[in-house]
């Protein structure tokens, strides 16, 4: 497939105007995790007060986002996502506020994180739902591919920026732009127009969850993918509270840290740019053997190496990850049945991203027991073992560009209470 092929989507309008409201908040976005990681360490929160922080936050998505599959399900999605960007706009201005009238603690911000969490917990499995409305079943890996080039693109500057601007400037400034790049993407889709709202079942809020797991459990090669990203998580997560401490240590500090964070963006911008060329015939298994990159900016860590070289592993690392979710994404958007993909994007979330929470309010603690070889060295197990272990099983590698699976029967049919384990 030519590059310009992978340009397709942008033909349609529909999905142009999606993208380019993605695009918009992408950009602050990128900016507010240097600023929040400094912030946090400059009021003396440290590596235990910075995972709280990072832990509230993913707890409340994790949570929300079963909530949010079901109603993506049953109701709008764009109105659901413009609801929650509408929500996240308000925290990120009343956050930037608080800060500016000296209420920058540790807790200030773990509320924030908190209700921003909720929100993207609702903003994520509609979207996941969405673009498959939005664009022809061909083209869903190259929309992928472009979401995540985007984000790419318009995270570059933004983490460099930001580290520059810290020592200089207020941090509630970040805060008004990224509130305002929310605002953008809510006026993009309330734009969107001639997509269907889906008719209520008729069944219980807590039948349609039931349902949602039974389309995951009764795939084992989706379920057993879970459990590694899940392990890969709880580990990765010692990089994004160890990093900036070992940075404002050893490296330079937010300056040196926002080295990195750019350096993260460039790798998925190269890695979404070979997703919307490459279509790999075992997609899972290509992308579960490209997260086992993690293992470099750790390393890069673990040997003390300056933050060019750090940055050049995390750009390493970040492009797995994006080549992991384009590949991923697409394979679930093309093979789940279209009504419940995001109850199923939702157990994703959940049981993938649930560990995270527990390995960013760990790595303080475990840090101080084990000391930073030892908590590098174990993160570094969880991140490679289980997601390249995945890739010798058939399950999983039979799993390759399909057409969509015939849906399982509906609750109807079968006991609602006895999905399959």
């Amino acid at each position: 497939m030519s590059l310009r092929d992978g340009f397709a989507p942008l033909g349609i309008r529909a999905f142009r105007t999606f993208w380019t409201g993605q695009l918009v908040s992408s950009v602050g976005d990128g900016m507010v995790p240097v600023v929040t990681a400094f912030t946090v360490l400059g009021a003396g929160g440290g590596a235990t007060g910075l995972g709280a922080v990072l832990a509230v936050g993913m707890i409340c998505r994790v949570l929300a986002a079963l909530i949010g599959g079901v109603l993506a399900d049953r109701t709008s999605r764009r109105h659901q996502m413009a609801g929650a960007d509408a929500v996240r706009c308000a925290v990120q201005l009343g956050l930037g506020l608080l800060i500016t009238t000296g209420h920058d603690s540790a807790a200030v911000l773990a509320v924030g994180n908190g209700l921003y969490g909720i929100a993207a917990g609702f903003y994520g499995p509609a979207s996941a739902g969405l673009v498959p409305a939005l664009v022809e079943r061909p083209m869903l890996q190259q929309a992928a591919a472009l979401q995540s080039l985007t984000r790419s693109s318009a995270m570059i500057a933004g983490p460099a920026v930001a580290g520059l601007l810290i020592p200089f400037t207020a941090p509630q400034v970040v805060y008004f732009i990224d509130a305002a790049s929310f605002a953008v993407n809510v006026t993009m889709l309330l734009r969107l127009t001639g997509i269907a709202v889906r008719a209520r079942t008729g069944r219980t809020f807590i039948a349609d969850l039931v349902r949602g797991w039974h389309e995951v459990s009764a795939r084992r090669w989706l379920l057993l993918n879970l459990l590694a990203h899940a392990a890969w998580n709880f580990g990765m997560a010692t990089f994004f509270v160890l990093g900036p401490v070992l940075a404002q240590r050893h490296l330079g500090g937010s300056a040196a840290w926002g080295l990195v964070a750019a350096g993260m963006s460039a790798g998925s911008l190269a890695a979404s740019t070979l997703a919307m060329r490459w279509q790999p015939s075992r997609p899972l298994v290509a992308g579960n053997l490209a997260l086992t990159l993690a293992a470099l900016p750790l390393l890069a860590l673990l040997g003390g190496l300056p933050a060019p070289v750090v940055a050049l592993a995390a750009a390493a690392s970040n492009g797995g990850v994006v080549l992991l979710n384009a590949l991923w994404d697409a394979t679930l958007q093309r093979v789940i049945p279209e009504d419940v993909l995001s109850r199923v994007s939702s157990y994703d979330t959940l049981f993938s991203l649930v560990s995270m929470p527990l390995g960013y309010a760990l790595v303080g603690p475990v840090a101080q027991h084990m000391g930073d070889s030892g908590t590098l060295l174990t993160a570094i197990s969880f991140a490679v073992l289980p997601c390249s272990l995945i890739c010798l099983l058939p399950t999983v590698r039979g799993v390759g560009r399909a057409e969509p699976e015939t849906p399982l029967a509906d609750e109807a049919a079968q006991p609602a209470a006895a999905p399959k384990g």
